[in-house]
């Protein structure tokens, strides 16, 4: 579905107007899209029971650009073997270099 109708259903909500087919156009034609029926008739489908505030609540309150930037145990201990490996190959180097 296209991103600019879920935009506009964000926005007319938002904004505390209905979310109907002739806002939806609305919206679109103001920033100077064409709308589709077969889309505003997905996405109106698609937000059958849905409650927007609700939504809005749970996804602001998940804390996932902390969670994607804080590494995981498992990247820190891959980390940790790629620095490990290294050092090996390092010492692999420099002990044929010398004949050891």
């Amino acid at each position: 579905m296209g991103m600019e109708y879920v935009y506009a259903v964000w926005l007319l909500h938002e904004a505390k107007q209905e979310i109907n087919a002739d806002n939806i156009k609305k919206v679109l034609s103001s920033v100077g899209l064409e709308s589709n029926e077969a889309m505003i008739n997905a996405i109106l489908a698609s937000l059958q029971g849905v409650d927007l505030e609700k939504v809005k609540e749970e996804a602001l309150s998940t804390p996932s650009v902390a969670v994607a930037q804080a590494p995981t145990q498992a990247q820190e201990k891959k980390e940790e073997k790629k620095e490990e490996k290294k050092e090996e190959q390092a010492l692999e180097g420099l002990s044929s270099l010398f004949g050891f």
